[in-house]
């Protein structure tokens, strides 16, 4: 893939689950009805922000590869202080319906045609797009156009890219890992080495940390930029 003329978009999501109690009892045992233990049960709740239509996005960051600047879109409230921490990146706030917008709105002005996820295929790109119809927002671009085997010219899943599209993760040479293990490999500095994780999100938002999720949701951007420019120079064959 020649990117030299094409408009490069990094972007990853936080997000959290709903809580149990917004749903009508009968919802809830649907939604839980193959746990036969209450460890199973809270198991299955815990996994609710895995899920575009039992979750939300708490946290949307996207970076300009060429530019080298980015923005981060945190879903709190409006009087929520954040400090600037990376100069390079633009702080904005406001609920779901207002990230997912911006976000469609910085596709659009800066005419991006190359998007660059990490697991984005099977996780931010169907989450945005499915949290968007949520909201009765209409996306100007398909981010799960073709599929996994043709999306490449328009979608590099840094994840697909290092284990070779493989559907299974299973051990061998095509072994899935998470971000921070490339990362670490690579000699890329990951958010995940300062002891954050997408299983602190939740915990973060309901502490109303947001300076956090913020920050840690940037170092992911800015670690899977890199990753990206490591595969660029070395593997876009």
């Amino acid at each position: 893939m020649d990117i030299s003329n094409r408009n490069v978009l990094v972007f990853d999501i936080e997000t959290i689950g709903d809580s149990i109690d917004d749903y009508p009892q009968d919802i809830q045992e649907y939604l839980t009805k193959s746990a036969d233990t209450d460890e199973k049960k809270l198991e299955l709740i815990q996994e609710f922000g895995l899920n575009p239509l039992t979750g939300k996005i708490a946290a949307l960051g996207l970076m300009d590869n060429k530019k080298d600047k980015g923005c981060i879109l945190v879903n709190c409230e409006e009087d929520t202080q954040l400090c600037n921490n990376h100069k390079n990146f633009t702080y904005l706030k406001g609920d779901e319906k207002f990230i997912i917008t911006k976000f469609w709105e910085i596709v659009v002005k800066g005419g991006y045609n190359v998007f660059v996820t990490f697991n984005g295929r099977d996780f931010d790109c169907p989450f945005i797009m499915l949290r968007s119809l949520f909201h009765k927002i209409k996306p100007p671009v398909n981010l799960m156009k073709g599929s996994d085997y043709t999306s490449r010219d328009n979608h590099v899943d840094l994840m697909k890219e290092f284990n070779f599209y493989a559907y299974s993760s299973k051990g061998g040479a095509r072994r899935k890992f998470n971000l921070h293990f490339y990362c670490n490999k690579f000699g890329i500095k990951s958010p995940k080495a300062d002891g954050y994780s997408g299983n602190i999100v939740a915990q973060l938002v309901e502490e109303k940390r947001y300076q956090e999720l913020a920050d840690y949701c940037i170092g992911d951007v800015v670690a899977e930029n890199q990753l990206f420019c490591f595969w660029n120079e070395y593997f876009n064959i």
